[in-house]
Order: structure tokens, then sequence, then C-alpha cells
């Protein structure tokens, strides 16, 4: 049989689950194609026959945190409750997908179990997310979320126990994927997804990852700027950082309030990280 093109959407050790259409292949790989490094979300070509994985298509994007490739859209899922919430995660995740040419959503879990003080501090929040363009949603938005997902490749990402599998599991009672309480000691969730999968869904694909506490930005301190999309900036200079340079037009916005001082403190603290990786 002649060779096929598909997307691998599950790899468990050295079995690797491919989709092509609506047919399922579980196949091996050549040496060569295992030494580069599979990816779930990879397009390949395969041999139907020999059930072995002969080609890796170029990639348009990749990430080490959910380790997934050509990715559309990335959910942030982002607990009110507990794990608590957190601008700076989210900035972070932001950085992630603007700097890999990914449209970021931010999905908000567990506003039934917070008080209307706190309500009112994340709105802050949400309501300057939603003036520099990034689409904001409940999880019980349910409707609006599926719609999102179709003819996209989607990843979840978020803290361990934020409630990723909780949300595919309302977008479709069908996954059964398993969820988990929050350990009430660390004040964290415990890990239930082990392994990147992607689930079809809506006429799209959305991966269903584990969760995380730390994440990786594979960028130099001098472009952290670049993805903070509403820094477009007149400074003095050019090479300006936006730290404390002269004639600083970001500095300036984030005194005058056009910039959430929040959002501009997690930037200097992204970059002061990247400064120290470096």
């Amino acid at each position: 049989m002649e060779n096929k093109q598909g997307k691998l959407i599950n790899i468990n050790k050295d079995l690797y689950t491919i989709m092509n259409s609506n047919s399922v292949f579980l196949c091996t790989a050549r040496g060569k194609i295992r030494n580069e490094k599979l990816l779930v979300g990879d397009n390949v070509i395969f041999n139907e026959s020999n059930k072995t994985i002969e080609e890796i298509l170029p990639r348009k994007n990749s990430l080490i945190r959910p380790l997934v490739s050509n990715i559309d859209k990335l959910f942030i899922i982002t607990s009110t409750h507990i794990p608590k919430f957190s601008s700076y995660l989210i900035d972070k995740f932001l950085v992630i997908a603007f700097s890999n040419n990914i449209i970021p959503y931010i999905i908000l879990t567990k506003e039934d179990l917070i008080n209307k003080k706190e309500k009112q501090e994340i709105k802050k929040f949400i309501k300057y997310y939603k003036k520099i363009g990034i689409k904001v949603y409940s999880n019980k938005k349910i409707n609006k979320i599926k719609k999102e997902i179709k003819n996209n490749l989607v990843a979840l990402t978020g803290q361990t126990g934020a409630g990723k599998s909780t949300l595919l599991n309302k977008i479709d009672k069908n996954l059964n994927l398993e969820t988990n309480e929050v350990s009430m000691h660390l004040k964290r969730g415990k890990h239930t997804t082990r392994m990147v999968t992607l689930h079809k869904l809506n006429n799209g694909l959305i991966a269903d990852t584990p969760g995380f506490s730390s994440i990786e930005l594979n960028i130099s301190k001098e472009e952290v700027k670049k993805y903070f999309i509403e820094f477009q900036s007149k400074c003095k200079y050019k090479t300006c950082n936006h730290i404390n340079e002269d004639g600083c037009d970001v500095i300036k916005r984030v005194k005058n309030k056009e910039i959430l001082e929040e959002r501009y403190e997690n930037y200097k603290k992204i970059y002061e990280e990247m400064k120290n990786e470096r």
C-alpha cells in the first residue's frame, strides 16, 4: 500500500497513534524518525501496510509545555480559587502563545467558589485583557468554547488542578477523563493527565495535557517586550526595554493608567527571569 498522511494524536512509549480521516492506526517509527523526536500534533507520512512512520512534515510551531505541535489556539485554563488566580502565570502563557503565533484564550474556572471581593479583583484583570484584544470565557460558556475548537487544533494549558480535564468532560461527556480533587494542604492540584492526547471534538482537535506549576520561555530578555502586545511604543530609544530608561513611553503609559500596572510588573518579573537565565 502507498504512503499516507496523518496526524499524530498520541504517543505511548514507542507506539504512535495516527489519525487519517476517520481511521486510526497504531504505528512504530523508523530509527531515524525516532531520533528526530516526534510530538503529538505532528503531521506525518506513514506506511499503512508496514504501520511505520516514514517522515515528519514541517511544523508551524511547537511547545515544550505542553509538548504539542502545529497548534492554532491555546486555551489558558485559569482557576480563580485553588490554585489561586495568577495574572503572572497568565502573562507568561500569553508570551508563549504570541511568540509561537498561536491565538490565546483565557478560560476561567471555579468562579462559584470565590467571594464578591475576589471577583471584583479578578474582574479588573479580565476587563484589561479584553481591552487589549484577548478573549476571555467562563468555563460555563460551553457553546462558545466549542465554536472556538471547530476546524482548529487547540491545546489546553494551565496549572495542575485548574480544571482542564473537567472542562473537556463538560464539552464532551463521552470523553470521561479522570479528574481529581485539589490538595488543600498544598493549595494546588494533583496530576490526573499523564500524557498528551488529541481528542476529536466539534470538527477540531483538542489536547488534554498534563498540568504543571512552572513554565519555561525559550526567548531572550530583549524579545519579551514584543509579546506584550500593548507595549508597541514611541520610546526615545529603539532599544528601550521599558525598565528604567529615560524617555520610555511604556512607563509613561503605566503612570497614566493606560497600561495595567500589575501587568507591567509581571513584564519586569519575566524580563528579570530571562536576564538571569541567560
